[in-house]
């Protein structure tokens, strides 16, 4: 009788505990995908073209078609993240994880967007030639710390998701220290897509974020010949991004 009585209540010890998992499990917020979107905002972007990343991904974000992509998706909402990155370790979150289901979502997304400014006055400069005389911009790109650091983002995502990407807009090749095939694997290892966005269409560009960053099911490269045609790319780019299961892309998508 004991020994039965001992059986039911450790039975019921289990249960209490398969539910307790359950519920807390069915609490925590789910999304179809979480994005992060890395903007370059390094000297050599100019900025006018800095402007462009940011107002394209506003409008992006709110468009019409992106929400219905949105809308449209099991859970109906997705994580959504940006931050800017330059050489040096600077970077900047923008936009905190959010989540977007909604056109109010979107425009605070947007809004966010739109009131950043970024602060370049601590901004080292360097001598330029043995002279001394005359300043010039620091021009490095550190993709690889760019990557990096969407990827610690991902990893802190308050929401769960099957899906993680990471965006990198950039306008030329990693030219500070590793290869950024190290950090794109690093956070393929995790479980993180790492796209490509090319700014300016530099002869050769894509082609090395397709070797050298691009990675995951379902990534992709584009490249935008002219900053003016950001906008219409960002929308591109998040359409591509809220596909799931997408087959990989090999070849850039020119926006001219």
């Amino acid at each position: 009788m004991l020994h039965s009585l001992a059986h039911r209540a450790i039975a019921a010890i289990f249960l209490a505990s398969s539910l307790t998992l359950t519920i807390a499990a069915e609490a925590q917020t789910q999304s179809d995908v979480n994005l992060i979107t890395a903007l370059d905002v390094s000297d050599s972007i100019m900025r006018h073209e800095e402007w462009l990343e940011v107002e394209g991904l506003a409008k992006a974000v709110m468009s019409a078609a992106v929400l219905d992509a949105i809308a449209g998706g099991r859970h109906g909402r997705i994580g959504f993240a940006v931050h800017t990155w330059s050489s040096g370790g600077r970077f900047e979150i923008v936009v905190p994880w959010t989540l977007i289901e909604s056109d109010d979502d979107a425009e605070g997304v947007a809004t966010a967007l739109r009131g950043f400014a970024i602060d370049r006055s601590s901004w080292k400069s360097h001598d330029k030639g043995s002279s001394g005389s005359g300043k010039t911009p620091d021009l490095r790109t550190d993709i690889s710390d760019a990557i990096d650091f969407a990827a610690s983002m991902a990893l802190e995502a308050p929401q769960v998701s099957d899906r993680t990407v990471v965006n990198v807009c950039a306008n030329g090749a990693d030219n500070v220290a590793d290869d950024p095939r190290a950090a794109r694997d690093h956070a393929l290892a995790a479980g993180i897509v790492v796209n490509g966005l090319v700014i300016g269409g530099r002869r050769g560009l894509a082609g090395y974020f397709r070797e050298h960053v691009q990675g995951g099911t379902g990534s992709f490269v584009m490249e935008v010949a002219q900053p003016a045609a950001l906008a219409d790319a960002m929308v591109e780019k998040l359409l591509r991004d809220l596909i799931a299961g997408r087959p990989p892309v090999t070849a850039a998508v020119p926006f001219t």
